[in-house]
């Protein structure tokens, strides 16, 4: 086992949060690590055994979440760093120097996944926003967009450079599925994981790996999408695999493990235990090196090579501080574990049977210590001492019987309780086998939060249940982790028979938050499309910022706003692309089975046309339209789900061709659409301001929405009185996208027109959202048209001034955000 065991080389400090990935520099071994301190960091070896910080990256505004090296080329000489994060951006900086190159836009929600084509000049990013894109980065553009997941995209990878299989390329979701693409059509789907898939690396061209949420590694065949082998031996969630060699892979899990596989065998190599609570992120240098990610701060690297080893020193140290961890058991105060049935230390006397067993030692007086057997030294080595979940009760999660804790009709492993800033409880649920990502979604749309808070939350779930799960119910002593006896998802030994098993989506599945109702209990067995957890849509999950904490001690940190950056001007236009087509498609059933009267009712045929249409399959085109349009005979108040398939629809380029590819169309369209605008029907009036703002996504969209602005503003503007407040942010990002049309085109005409319009605000109640995005589209105008500036130096009276003074009125009601943009913009005018 010599030549095959990894050992400590160094660990390598400057971090101050998380380290979620790391990349190697393929020229000198050298590392690239993006971090939740917002920053990515460049390390070069400098010695034998250690690594010393070159250059600190600076330019993303949250959090680093993908990072990704690219070799040198004829277009870029010193090849490329690019990282991508929170903020949506994608950043690239030369590799030998660190100067900051340029920044990619496009992606709506976080950047989670970044990599290159060999041999060309295309990037690969994966996305919250449910897509992936290919870049080119020789023209600095967005030259694909990969549309076909549900819900957020997690990994992305090539399986090939330009002269092999340069054309596929794979995604993995939050959907448990992964797409294969040829260009930007799907050719394969490949299912068999139970959660959220993480991480994807290629063996060759045409095998890859998988790993997931499931706690498993799975390795496929690229061209039958068949699944060859699954690796089994984690404990908690896999965040993230790296190939070594031919023969090994890496992967690293939240169960703190670094694990070492063959790739002909499904049993664990080596497992590395280590003293962070969660191992992010994994990568091999070419000297075969392995590099780790932690939740501290570090970045640890574990070589082959003696001559790498760090001292003994150094080790025994390391070794000391991971023994004096604590391991938390799945329920608090060691739940299932029966502390009297545990071995005492003649068990150690005993050598293991394989590398990485482990097992739980009663020391007596209630403590419990965990030992993992190290073949390389034929020992048993401590890795920590279990104890029960953090502030068990005190967090209000499960009861140190290991009982569960019910929530609203279901039970949960935990129940956090949360508090607002103004000591308002909130329940946040939580079971083991959940993402955390996905449980901390569920939790901001059952309470109306912003968005901004997803990593926040889940974060802090991953904090306080962290630790690597020990359920030793046997009394045989069989290995908690690796025997028979451990955890594997969905076997039937480890089902709790006490209550009906749910794997339930917390969109649709029977927790599935339910907008403007009562909380109430939901029955495990209703129709996740017709059942009280139903999609109903609602004017108000667009909540400002409002800090959160959790109760006792616990505290949940929350950064500003970044939904939209406070840069003049604004370049992007804005789309309305969040949906949770399952229950649109939902609600249409529901209203179509029991339509009465003279109403006209789909067969399940026409239903299914329509919801391959809101899937992308656009074949027989218009056949498919002439259903949906068919439903906007229903009665007034039940043709909402209509509208919201129109406006994702409408991004679609064949969609848009099809409605705006001559004048008699497009104006029967969109006079049809405005027909439904009425008073009394805001929610219809929201998704038809939505559809106009998705517009301008496409060229056709775009340019039918200049040639009648005229027209079209002022009938969205009659409106303004009578909006709520999410349709009155739709109606404001159709404000915004025309701005930046006019700056990107340079219209002056159209910019005249819209500073005019502003007008219509001052007399209007504006939240800070709606109020930051028309100080972002006044700014705009301003860096389009120098008169605009002229107009509001030298005229007492302008409409600036009037929104300004409006604005100012109602400061105590605007958030730090929106009063920091409003003063930027009015520097703005003094620096033009």
């Amino acid at each position: 086992m010599a030549n095959t065991s990894y050992r400590l080389r160094c660990q390598l400090y400057g971090h101050e949060a998380d380290v979620r990935s790391v990349s190697t520099i393929t020229e000198y071994d050298g590392i690239v690590s993006g971090s939740r301190d917002k920053t990515a960091r460049i390390w070069r070896p400098s010695d034998k055994t250690s690594y010393e910080q070159r250059v600190v990256l600076k330019n993303h505004t949250n959090f680093v979440i993908a990072t990704c090296y690219v070799p040198p080329s004829n277009e870029f000489n010193d090849g490329l760093i690019i990282t991508g994060g929170n903020d949506k951006k994608i950043c690239v900086y030369s590799a030998k120097q660190g100067t900051y190159l340029f920044t990619l836009e496009g992606h709506e929600q976080t950047v989670s996944s970044l990599s290159y084509v060999p041999q060309s000049d295309l990037l690969l990013s994966g996305s919250w926003d449910h897509t992936g894109r290919v870049w080119s980065l020789s023209r600095k553009q967005c030259i694909q967009i990969l549309r076909g997941h549900s819900k957020a995209v997690w990994t992305i990878i090539s399986m090939g450079d330009v002269t092999n299989n340069s054309n596929i390329i794979l995604t993995g979701a939050a959907d448990n599925i992964i797409i294969g693409w040829k260009n930007d059509t799907q050719f394969q789907t490949y299912e068999g994981h139970t959660s959220c898939v993480r991480s994807l690396a290629a063996l060759n061209s045409k095998e890859f790996l998988s790993c997931s949420n499931d706690y498993t590694i799975k390795r496929w065949n690229l061209n039958s999408t068949q699944c060859l082998q699954t690796y089994e031996g984690h404990t908690n969630f896999v965040y993230s695999i790296s190939i070594i060699s031919s023969e090994r892979f890496a992967s690293v899990s939240e169960d703190r493990s670094l694990r070492l596989w063959s790739i002909n065998t499904s049993e664990t190599k080596q497992t590395i235990r280590l003293p962070s609570g969660t191992v992010w992120s994994v990568c091999s240098l070419t000297n075969h090196d392995v590099v780790v990610g932690c939740s501290d701060g570090r970045i640890v690297i574990f070589t082959q090579d003696p001559s790498r080893t760090t001292t003994n020193e150094e080790i025994s140290a390391y070794e000391q501080e991971l023994a004096s961890t604590t391991i938390q058991t799945k329920t608090g105060d060691l739940g299932e574990v029966k502390i009297d049935d545990l071995p005492n230390e003649d068990a150690l006397k005993k050598p293991g049977i394989r590398e990485g067993q482990t097992t739980m030692i009663n020391k007596g007086n209630g403590h419990v210590e965990a030992y993992q057997w190290n073949m390389l030294d034929q020992r048993w080595m401590k890795i920590g001492d279990v104890v029960g979940s953090a502030d068990s009760t005190a967090q209000g999660q499960a009861s140190a019987t290991g009982e569960k804790v019910m929530f609203e009709g279901q039970y949960y492993d935990y129940v956090f309780n949360v508090e607002l800033d103004d000591n308002v409880p909130l329940k946040l649920p939580y079971n083991i086998s959940d993402d955390p990502w996905y449980a901390a979604q569920a939790f901001i749309h059952r309470n109306e939060l912003n968005q901004m808070f997803l990593d926040q939350i889940a974060q802090f779930i991953i904090t306080n249940t962290k630790g690597m799960v020990i359920d030793q119910r046997a009394s045989d002593f069989l290995d908690p982790f690796t025997g028979n006896g451990r955890y594997v998802p969905g076997s039937i030994s480890n089902m709790d028979t006490t209550r009906e098993q749910t794997n339930d989506d917390p969109f649709i599945g029977s927790g599935r938050y339910v907008p403007n109702t009562n909380r109430r209990e939901i029955n495990s067995n209703e129709d996740p499309f017709t059942g009280t957890g139903r999609y109903i849509p609602n004017d108000s999950n667009d909540q400002s910022t409002r800090p959160l904490s959790a109760s006792q001690s616990s505290v949940i940190k929350t950064d500003k706003d970044i939904e939209l950056t406070i840069t003049f001007p604004q370049t992007h236009y804005i789309t309305m692309t969040n949906a949770d087509i399952m229950k649109i498609l939902g609600k249409l059933k529901d209203f179509n089975d029991n339509i009465t009267g003279d109403g006209i009712r789909l067969l399940d045929n026409q239903i299914q046309q329509i919801n391959e249409l809101v899937n992308g399959n656009t074949n027989n085109l218009e056949t498919k339209i002439n259903i949906l349009f068919q439903l906007l005979k229903w009665p007034v108040d039940k043709i909402f789900p209509i509208l919201d398939i129109i406006r994702l629809i409408i991004l679609n380029s064949n969609v848009c061709k099809y409605f705006f590819e001559n004048d008699i169309k497009s104006n029967e369209f969109i006079s049809q659409l405005f027909t439904y605008i009425q008073p009394e029907q805001s929610i219809n009036t929201m998704f038809i301001f939505r559809t106009l703002t998705n517009l301008f996504s496409n060229d056709l969209g775009e340019k039918y929405m200049i040639k009648n602005y005229n027209t079209i503003l002022p009938k969205i503007l009659i409106c303004l009185p009578l909006t709520k407040r999410n349709t009155q942010i739709a109606l404001i990002n159709i404000i915004l996208n025309y701005c930046i049309y006019s700056y990107r085109s340079n219209d002056q005409r159209l910019s005249n027109y819209l500073y005019e319009c502003y007008q219509e605000f001052v007399d209007i109640y504006l939240e800070s959202d709606g109020a930051k995005r028309l100080i972002l589209g006044l700014g705009t105008l301003f860096c389009t048209n120098a008169d605009l500036v002229l107009n509001v130096q030298t005229t007492p009276d302008n409409s600036a001034k009037r929104f300004f003074t409006a604005l100012e009125k109602s400061a105590s009601q605007l958030n730090a955000d929106t009063l920091e943009c409003l003063e930027r913009c009015r520097a703005l005018i003094k620096n033009l």
